[in-house]
């Protein structure tokens, strides 16, 4: 039986849920950025502020010189957050494999669904069609047998088509697509491959081993394969050890002040450790990304000694990597929070937690019904309030 590997992908994410909120925006250009002075970049853009020419990550300045005064709307995470849930949970709903991702997008495994839900294409475009009477948002769509070709595939027919790719027709769809649009393929390695004279994904699925090797080193075979369609990465879902969460912020002004990163980091675990919640999960593992101002990244992991669910374990963990990864003096412009080893519905069933361990699940559990009540912002921890003034 051939892999079904669904992807779906809400394009112009945060913009486009600022519409829904705001139905006066649509149709209308407009970006999402913080407030603040000093270099303020954009997060996200609206489709026609994109058509326009404006794209993420350019200063706001740069912007209002091209586009005037062009709405800068601040960004509404918990909103981004509440629909991703809902996301996660309507796909849930056709396949026990849902592994999603931040930004609006997740991959589904439907393999083996026609029984229950008919076939895979036509499975593929009732959970779009549901998602769209639901939500209100269009997500595009990639149908293959596997993560890389369904990613590509909503690359290709942005903002919100469906492209099936048959199975065996992975390396042809592949390679008639630009080279840009293959994952790995940033803006520094995208200027080499024109040097090679790169232009499409078939230009690189084309190159033998040697030449690869010579051009790219050791990491040029598996980026090679990867033109060719080539991709086994399972679609791990959130019952399974493979799953996982993961958040990110883009600071509006680049810093390297440990104080202001670690508040960063709070929030940022709230966020993951609120969604880990609410779908009944723990998670085994917590891993930080940073990127530098020039472009550079870097990572570093950590496993808990038991699985958790409270906000502040992760965060200790999460500043516990951040203290050992700022090595460097330079200044930071993203932060990404991960959690990983995920288990759904062992919460209930960890009959030997500690009594401080104990004590610290009671205590998130009373904050989550606080906050479930009188909303998000109704119960903050003291240094979450160091990134609101920092952000002014």
């Amino acid at each position: 039986m051939e892999r079904q590997v669904l992807h779906l992908n809400i394009a112009n994410f945060m913009a486009s849920i600022e519409e829904l909120c705001s139905p006066s925006l649509r149709g209308e250009p407009f970006i999402i950025a913080p407030p603040g002075e000093g270099r303020t970049v954009v997060f996200d853009v609206s489709e026609k502020a994109f058509r326009e020419g404006i794209r993420r990550g350019m200063s706001v300045d740069l912007v209002r010189r091209r586009m005037g005064r062009i709405p800068v709307i601040a960004p509404r995470y918990d909103r981004c957050a509440s629909a991703e849930r809902e996301l996660f949970a309507l796909t849930s709903r056709y396949s026990p494999l849902v592994e999603q991702v931040s930004g609006g997008h997740l991959f589904a495994d439907i393999t083996g669904m026609r029984r229950l839900f008919g076939n895979s294409v036509d499975l593929a475009a009732r959970i779009k069609r549901e998602i769209w009477q639901r939500m209100g948002v269009q997500p595009v769509t990639g149908l293959a047998v596997n993560r890389l070709v369904s990613k590509v595939a909503t690359r290709v027919v942005k903002p919100d088509g469906f492209v099936y790719v048959l199975p065996g027709d992975e390396r042809s769809f592949m390679g008639r697509q630009d080279i840009g649009l293959l994952p790995g393929i940033g803006k520094k390695l995208g200027e080499r491959m024109d040097l090679l004279g790169v232009r499409e994904i078939g230009d690189l699925a084309d190159l033998s081993d040697g030449n690869i090797t010579a051009a790219l080193g050791g990491k040029g075979i598996k980026l090679r394969d990867s033109a060719r369609g080539i991709d086994f990465t399972p679609v791990a879902g959130a019952s399974s050890h493979g799953g996982r969460i993961r958040v990110e912020r883009i600071l509006d002004r680049d810093i390297m002040d440990a104080g202001e990163l670690t508040a960063y980091y709070y929030s940022l675990a709230e966020e993951a450790g609120m969604r880990l919640r609410q779908n009944n999960m723990a998670a085994r593992s917590v891993e930080i990304g940073l990127m530098y101002t020039d472009g550079k990244r870097e990572g570093a992991s950590m496993r808990l000694l038991r699985h958790t669910v409270t906000d502040r374990e992760i965060f200790d963990a999460a500043r516990s990597l951040l203290l050992k990864s700022l090595r460097r003096r330079v200044r930071i412009r993203k932060l990404s929070l991960s959690l990983a080893g995920l288990l759904t519905g062992c919460i209930q069933l960890d009959l030997f937690v500690p009594p401080d361990a104990a004590r610290a699940e009671a205590l998130q559990k009373a904050m989550d019904a606080v906050r479930g009540r009188y909303g998000e912002k109704s119960l903050r921890v003291g240094i979450t309030m160091r990134e609101d003034r920092d952000e002014r």
